[in-house]
C-alpha cells in the first residue's frame, strides 16, 4: 500500500528522512501555528452543531450522528492540512471515507491476520494484497488532485493558511515529494481515525449524561448570555467546566 505514497510519520523507520518530516510537522504544528488555524476549527464546528439541531429539529427527532461525525473529521483533516472544505454531498467525499476506512482496517492490530500468522502468506486465495494495491491507487488519486488544487492557490496567492502550505513555505523544511505525500498522509489518516472515535464515544457518553450536559450548559451560560451565545476562537480555555470536559473526553 505504501509502495507511492510512503509511509506515514508514525509507521516509518527511524531515518534522516524521518527527522526532516517530524521537524516539517512540528513547525506547522506549534502553538503559534495552530492559532492561525482556529478560524477553520470555529467554521467546521458550528456546522457540525447547525447540522445536528436542524436534523433532530431542536431535540425533538432522533438523529444518527455518525454520518455527520464523518463528515467532520473528514472536513477537518483536509481544511487543516490542505485549506480546503468538503461536503458530504461530494463524490470525492465518499471515496475518501471509504478508502481510509478500509486502509484502517488494513492497519489494525487485528483486521490483517498475516501480520501475525506468516503461514497464511501462503494461501493463493488471499485477496488482501489485491485489495491494498487497490486502496493504494485510489488514494493517489485524491491526493494528487489534493495537492494539485494546494498549488493552485498558492501559486495565485488564494490559499488559506493550512499544514502542507506553512510546510512548503517553511525554507528550512526542504522535503521532497514523497516526503510531503508522507506528512499529508499522517495528518488524513490520523485525524480521521482518532477524531472520529472520540466524537461518537464523547456523544455516546454525554447522551447517557444529561446531568453531565445540565452541568456543561449552566457553566456555559455564566459566560455568554443570549446576545452572545457561542464562545469565540480565542476564549476557549476561560470556562474550567469546559475545558475539563473537553480534556476528559480526550482521554
Amino acid at each position: 500500500m505504501s509502495n507511492t505514497a510512503g509511509t506515514t510519520i508514525g509507521t516509518s523507520p527511524f531515518n534522516e528522512s524521518l527527522k526532516r518530516r517530524r521537524k516539517g510537522a512540528a513547525s506547522a504544528l506549534n502553538k503559534p501555528a495552530i492559532q492561525t488555524y482556529l478560524p477553520h476549527l470555529d467554521i467546521e464546528t458550528r456546522d457540525f452543531i447547525r447540522e445536528g439541531l436542524e436534523l433532530g429539529e431542536g431535540g425533538k427527532t432522533p438523529v444518527d450522528p455518525t454520518p455527520m461525525i464523518q463528515r467532520l473529521s473528514l472536513s477537518l483533516a483536509l481544511t487543516l492540512n490542505w485549506g480546503t472544505r468538503i461536503t458530504s454531498s461530494d463524490p470525492m467525499f465518499h471515496e475518501i471515507t471509504e478508502v481510509e476506512d478500509m486502509i484502517s482496517r488494513f492497519r489494525s492490530t487485528t483486521g490483517n491476520l498475516v501480520d501475525y500468522v506468516p503461514l497464511l502468506r501462503l494461501n493463493p486465495f488471499q485477496s488482501s494484497g489485491s485489495m491494498a494495491a487497490s486502496m493504494r491507487d485510489r488514494r493517489d488519486k485524491y491526493l494528487t488532485r489534493l495537492n494539485k488544487d494546494l498549488d493552485d492557490r498558492m501559486e495565485k496567492g488564494t490559499a488559506q493558511t493550512c499544514i502542507q502550505a506553512n510546510i512548503i513555505n517553511d525554507p528550512d523544511a526542504k522535503l521532497n515529494k514523497e516526503e510531503m505525500t508522507s506528512i499529508s498522509l499522517t495528518m488524513l489518516s490520523g485525524g480521521l481515525d482518532t477524531l472520529t472515535t472520540l466524537l461518537q464515544w464523547s456523544i455516546a457518553f454525554l447522551a447517557q449524561r444529561p446531568d453531565i450536559q445540565q452541568e456543561a450548559i449552566t457553566a456555559i451560560r455564566e459566560y455568554y448570555t443570549e446576545d452572545q451565545p457561542l464562545a469565540d476562537v480565542e476564549d476557549d480555555q476561560k470556562c474550567a467546566y469546559i475545558v475539563a470536559l473537553g480534556r476528559e473526553c480526550l482521554r
